[in-house]
């Protein structure tokens, strides 16, 4: 399960992930929120010939098309109700059935999925499955935005723009800004400066004026995180026992654990 703001760079991680597993099959990206409204489990298990109007023909759908390989689940928090209970059965079965079949196909998947939204919160507001979410979430990769990433700024820019040369008002200004939008509004900037520059130093005048403007600013005090000071206080109530904070809470011991790793706090600090 991979966390973060819209824009950085998500499904860059996914498809690395892909590439170092040497698995075999393809890399199948799913944007779950702009998946036809109607045919969301069609386009992801498949169908039979005439299972609805408009079913011409025998489909594979996505989650057979990524068997052997690695199907990437972006937004899952957007995937309907309907098709999160048929995605948790795939992946507790290891098999898939088509609309309109009654038979099923086994299916090697490895499942990496991406979301910007909380799906504990969600999950709290039943609209996300916590059977669904325990599944997907063994293991956890948090993308910070980029203003919190500026140490990772000159790798990215030796990737977007291998050959170009940057003017040092170039760069203090690509450092200063705070890139509210992330890597996708970097890309975008710097692909821009670079064809301002037509081949020669980027300097700050090819920049948005937004970004060339930057100045670096102080750094913003902390914000208080209430689930984090409740989770902190428990531990301490509870020497550390995980299941006496989930039972205080009315949770789940999985879904607080998750907080704790969210928060990278240490329970045995407590003990």
């Amino acid at each position: 399960m991979i966390g973060g703001p819209t824009g950085t760079g998500k499904e860059r991680v996914a498809q690395q992930i892909h590439a170092f597993s040497k698995r075999s099959g393809t890399f199948v990206p799913v944007n779950c929120g702009a998946l036809p409204a109607g045919l969301v489990e069609s386009e992801l298990f498949g169908h039979k010939k005439g299972a609805f109007s408009g079913a011409i023909a025998d489909a594979p759908g996505l989650v057979a098309a990524s068997s052997g390989g690695t199907l990437f689940l972006d937004e899952i928090g957007d995937l309907p109700p309907p098709a999160q209970a048929a995605l948790l059965r795939v992946l507790e079965e290891h098999e898939v059935r088509a609309v309109g079949s009654t038979a099923t196909t086994a299916v090697d998947l490895r499942v990496v999925a991406a979301t910007h939204r909380d799906l504990d919160e969600m999950v709290d507001e039943e609209k996300f499955r916590e059977d669904l979410l325990a599944r997907l979430a063994g293991f956890e990769v948090a993308l910070p935005p980029l203003a919190e990433r500026r140490v990772d700024l000159g790798v990215m820019l030796g990737e977007i723009i291998p050959d170009a040369q940057l003017a040092a008002a170039a760069v203090r200004a690509l450092f200063a800004y705070a890139w509210p939008r992330n890597i996708r509004e970097l890309v975008r900037a710097v692909e821009r400066a670079a064809a301002l520059a037509g081949g020669g130093e980027i300097t700050a005048s090819h920049l948005p004026d937004e970004i060339a403007a930057a100045k670096f600013a102080a750094p913003a005090p902390p914000v208080a995180d209430a689930r984090r000071d409740e989770l902190v206080a428990l531990l301490e109530k509870h020497h550390g026992n995980v299941s006496k904070v989930a039972a205080e809470l009315g949770r789940v011991r999985q879904q607080v654990q998750r907080w704790i790793k969210r928060y990278a706090i240490d329970p045995e600090r407590y003990r």
